[in-house]
């Protein structure tokens, strides 16, 4: 069950992206451009060759999200939409690059008060406290988790983070994050994060 997995060379080199901005290729370094998005797939059926990621760069990925099967409809109009052809080489770009930068700018600047960073970390330590919970949320997860409420509460019109974005986004930003105990058997992570979630007293 984990988010992706890799080769070691492999791992090394997400981990340069990630983490140094960068990327080398033949002992050469090159910059990335800014911004930069790493996104990663699971395909649970070719695990060969591959080895599970480490915590450490788990843990740079602010949110792990499951797609599942479409609805029966949705799936009706995928199979309507694409019987002629891939939509895909079709797609037009619904933003630029100075635009999407100008955009995460304005994520930053959304207010978050003190109560609300308290909320983050209190929720965080109820991941930690969890008995089922070998490794809980990182400081990390926190900081992304409150970055994402932010972008939440900007894409719904406010200038304001509130607890209601941080719990909307939760799941997808914690669950991949913590580790269950072995004796944990039948729990999934994301019960653990909905437990959090409902046990810690919002503002």
């Amino acid at each position: 069950d984990e988010i992706n997995r890799a080769s070691p060379k492999t791992q090394s080199g997400l981990l340069e992206c990630m983490q140094e901005r960068r990327v080398t290729v033949d002992v050469i370094s090159h910059e990335l451009a800014r911004p930069f998005v790493v996104l990663a797939t699971q395909n649970p059926v070719e695990f060969e060759g591959t080895y599970p990621l480490p915590e450490a760069q788990v843990d740079r990925f602010m949110a792990r999200l499951a797609l599942g099967y479409p609805s029966a409809a949705g799936e009706a109009e995928m199979l309507r939409a694409n019987e002629r052809g891939d939509r895909v080489e079709a797609l037009e770009a619904v933003a630029d690059p100075t635009e999407l930068a100008a955009a995460i700018d304005a994520a930053t600047r959304v207010h978050a008060s003190d109560a609300l960073r308290q909320y983050v970390v209190s929720l965080l330590a109820r991941t930690r406290e969890d008995h089922r919970v070998e490794l809980g949320a990182s400081p990390r997860a926190g900081l992304m988790l409150l970055r994402a409420a932010k972008a939440r509460a900007l894409l719904q019109g406010r200038d304001h983070a509130l607890p209601d974005d941080v719990q909307a986004l939760a799941l997808p930003v914690l669950s991949h994050r913590i580790m269950l105990v072995p004796e944990a058997a039948g729990v999934q992570r994301e019960d653990v994060i909905a437990d959090a979630v409902a046990a810690t007293p919002a503002l």
